[in-house]
């Protein structure tokens, strides 16, 4: 899962108390940290998070939710930087599928393009100012997000 903000707490909260990651494993990253104005609307961050990375904080919140949730916190950016030692083709191959919770058209497009080229279905969600989207992305099978926005 791309994002631990909003919508990011959202879905790992849901996750850890459906069991998702239990007999498996969730790796989340986001490399922000966590701001005074994040409070009222990410509410797995308390003011003594504040200045502390969102994703390792926000793991640590899903683990009081559920003991067994099996969870791996990266602060790493997703993009090109990263693309050939962190999360390279092997990395995205390995998944079984990926989630957005961004708010950033660039990281969402790259996102895109990283699961349809290496065959890994994508839930993006996300925020453009005050809109919310969601899509289920099947590579090959459904629209993709960059296809979705360059025809509008």
């Amino acid at each position: 899962m791309v994002g631990c903000g909003a919508i990011g707490c959202e879905l790992l909260k849901n996750f850890a108390l459906l069991g998702v990651g239990v007999a498996g494993k969730i790796t989340i990253t986001d490399h922000d940290l966590i701001e005074k104005s994040n409070l009222n609307r990410q509410f797995l961050f308390r003011p003594h998070h504040i200045q502390k990375p969102k994703a390792e904080v926000a793991a640590t919140s899903a683990l009081e939710i559920n003991p067994q949730f099996k969870v791996d916190a990266r602060t790493d950016r997703v993009g090109p930087a990263t693309e050939q030692d962190i999360y390279n083709d092997r990395f995205f191959q390995q998944q079984n599928m990926s989630v957005n919770a961004l708010d950033n058209l660039e990281a969402r497009r790259y996102m895109d393009n990283r699961c349809v080229s290496n065959q890994c279905a994508l839930i993006d969600s996300g925020t453009m100012g005050s809109k919310g989207h969601v899509q289920v992305i099947v590579p090959h099978l459904t629209e993709s997000y960059t296809s979705q926005v360059s025809n509008k």
